[in-house]
């Protein structure tokens, strides 16, 4: 791995890094966020050399939260800059209300939705981020001031998915010193956020600490690199044992099989309610350790699960259920409802992507948000629908002026509406990456631009 000296990162070095993310599809197109800071721009310069060389090409992506009056124009002197080099570059916007408080975390999952969403509208398979050591070093210290657990204590994945795309981390190996170095080599201007040094907010007095830190930041660094490393293992093994007793289905539950499940060991019932609330309940973090070891014991109790009541932890709803185990959303902690404009997709809750053909652009009012118990109560007995109502109650329905239009989990649409497409994103997929998508085969055709592309699956 790189370690931490100043100097700008060259083209072999990098070629190495991206390699482990490889083999990538033949004139590779690579998204890259990029806000204009040191970080991102030499991410997008080094990735634009890595893909001209492959015959490819880069896209850079600019989300402008709204957080700060100069966000838009240095969106715009970012685009000027990718313009002058003759990299392809789009501006996408946080737009609606934002939270009074927890901003950063908020405006931190709008940026990997609307990354995602992009790369989805567009087919791309791969959006790079410009993380480095010293973001790692400063995850860890900031988890471990949290009392996060031994998977929380590695650190950022150098991959995970994203939805639609992989989202790929190749600069974990350098510190920030050696991106601003990259920057200088290439002759490349940057923007200086000052946000990044608020005392407002936790993290600057971590990265503070870290910088007049001597070796510490090497010490975290390793211990992250031996976590992730058991964590890797863990995950595959958990993979498989989930893909044999759990499903998850298009309306958002999950359904763990009740007599699979009684029969693991307690850490691996703990570890598979944590993937399935985190999954079906939305949550930016896991439950504590000891809140799931308190669920498993509530659910494995003698006289065993005849007498379970049900729970709430993270967001999620935990119930029996023809016999099986039913993690689904909590309706009254689902998401308030959202405007919703025809023509443009929409993420709702962290966990549906919703929209209305835009052939019916003249609809106002409409808006996306939480179905409740008595509008579920009167379509289950309108449909003969036998979903429970701990489900029902939290689906998304897009509604107008008030009236319900549709509700696309139900297959309920009113006689003469529009149109409502939805997908099911889930903020966190239920297992673990366990392969890597590559151009290659037959197997899979994706049409664009006139021209198919291949797709196959490569274990």
């Amino acid at each position: 791995m790189p370690t931490g000296a100043a100097n700008p990162i060259d083209a072999p070095s990098f070629d190495n890094a991206m390699a482990a993310f490889g083999p990538f599809e033949p004139s590779p197109l690579i998204a890259v966020g990029v806000s204009g800071g040191p970080d991102s721009v030499a991410l997008l310069l080094l990735l634009d050399r890595w893909a001209r060389k492959r015959n490819g090409s880069v896209l850079g992506l600019t989300v402008d939260h709204g957080l700060r009056p100069e966000s838009a124009g240095e969106a715009e002197m970012v685009r000027s800059w990718l313009k002058a080099r003759g990299i392809s570059h789009e501006i996408l916007r946080w737009s609606g209300d934002k939270p009074r408080t927890g901003i950063q975390s908020a405006a931190r999952a709008a940026r990997y939705a609307l990354l995602g969403e992009a790369c989805r509208a567009r087919g791309i398979l791969h959006v790079a981020v410009a993380h480095h050591a010293d973001d790692q070093a400063e995850t860890v210290l900031f988890r471990g001031t949290r009392g996060s657990g031994a998977d929380g204590l590695a650190g950022m994945s150098a991959s995970r998915s994203l939805g639609a795309a992989r989202l790929v981390r190749p600069l974990l190996g350098w510190p920030k010193t050696a991106l601003a170095a990259t920057c200088a080599a290439f002759g490349q201007s940057f923007i200086d956020d000052p946000s990044n040094r608020l005392p407002a907010y936790a993290r600057t007095a971590l990265r503070t600490h870290l910088a007049g830190g001597g070796d510490r930041r090497e010490s975290l660094l390793a211990d992250a690199a031996a976590a992730a490393s058991r964590r890797v293992a863990n995950a595959s093994r958990l993979a498989e044992t989930l893909g044999r007793i759990a499903e998850v289905r298009p309306d958002g539950a999950i359904l763990v099989n009740r007599q699979e499940l009684a029969a693991l060991d307690a850490p691996v019932r703990e570890a598979i309610l944590s993937a399935g609330i985190r999954t079906a309940g939305g949550a930016a973090f896991a439950p504590s350790s000891g809140a799931l070891a308190r669920l498993d014991r509530r659910l494995h109790a003698a006289p065993g699960w005849s007498r379970f009541a049900g729970a709430s932890l993270g967001g999620c709803a935990i119930r029996l259920w023809q016999g099986q185990v039913l993690l689904c959303r909590e309706a009254g902690r689902v998401q308030e409802p959202l405007a919703l404009r025809p023509g443009s997709w929409l993420l709702w809750d962290r966990r549906f992507l919703l929209r209305v053909l835009s052939a019916w652009a003249g609809l106002g009012g409409m808006s996306v948000g939480a179905l409740g118990r008595n509008d579920f109560a009167a379509l289950r007995k309108k449909l003969g629908n036998a979903l429970p109502a701990v489900i029902g109650a939290s689906l998304p329905a897009v509604r107008v002026d008030g009236e319900l239009l549709s509700v696309p989990s139900l297959n309920w649409t009113k006689p003469d509406s529009p149109t409502v497409e939805q997908l099911l994103t889930p903020l966190w997929p239920l297992a673990a990456e366990t392969f890597t998508v590559v151009y290659a085969g037959p197997d899979i055709m994706f049409p664009k631009g006139g021209r198919s592309r291949r797709l196959s699956i490569d274990r």
